[in-house]
């Protein structure tokens, strides 16, 4: 195993909140499950194969935040309404972040890492990476080439809740942020 950081940013991105149904909210980070398709999206992995890849390779992935801007808008939705046939305006907020930028962490089998190193270096992508939907388009990407693998009691970025343990044992003074976070266990 081993351990890999890459920068990577969008001109805009939008990572739907699944908890939220009328407004449409972004998470801030990019959820495990999206760096898993990034990266799949790198190699040429379909979405159905996601799970399967992430499980070949002991794909453990985590994101923090860098930088980013936030902008909301109105979005006209028009529904079909089967039983009187006809489409339903509704007006509803969307959520996106604006020039969002990323460190990744990716920890998973050493020749897995060495490959995705050198199709970051060049580019060598198998399908286009967006930033959660695909009206948002890569801005840059690339290795940072300084990671190292320690275990900590601190974190940043989105983690499971069951990996934090005692909650009613933090210090004074630690915070911690937490949201409702649907999280894919492999």
């Amino acid at each position: 195993m081993q351990p890999h950081i890459f920068s990577i940013s969008f001109f805009t991105a939008h990572f739907k909140r699944h908890e939220t149904k009328k407004f449409r909210s972004s998470y801030f980070l990019p959820p495990p499950t999206v760096i898993w398709g990034i990266i799949g999206a790198i190699f040429g992995v379909e979405r159905e194969e996601l799970e399967k890849f992430a499980k070949e390779n002991n794909l453990i992935a985590g994101a923090e935040l860098c930088s980013l801007g936030l902008a909301t808008e109105k979005a006209t939705l028009m529904p079909w309404d089967n039983g009187n046939k006809m489409f339903i305006r509704t007006v509803e907020d969307f959520e996106f972040l604006i020039e969002p930028h990323y460190k990744i962490g990716v920890y998973a089998k050493e020749g897995f890492i060495e490959e995705l190193k050198k199709r970051i270096e060049k580019k060598d992508f198998e399908f286009d990476i967006y930033g959660g939907i695909s009206d948002c388009f890569l801005k840059d990407i690339k290795n940072e080439n300084k990671a190292e693998f320690m275990e900590k009691t601190e974190a940043k970025g989105m983690i499971p809740a069951d990996m934090v343990d005692g909650f009613s044992q933090i210090t004074e003074g630690s915070k911690i942020i937490r949201e409702h976070v649907l999280l894919s266990r492999f």
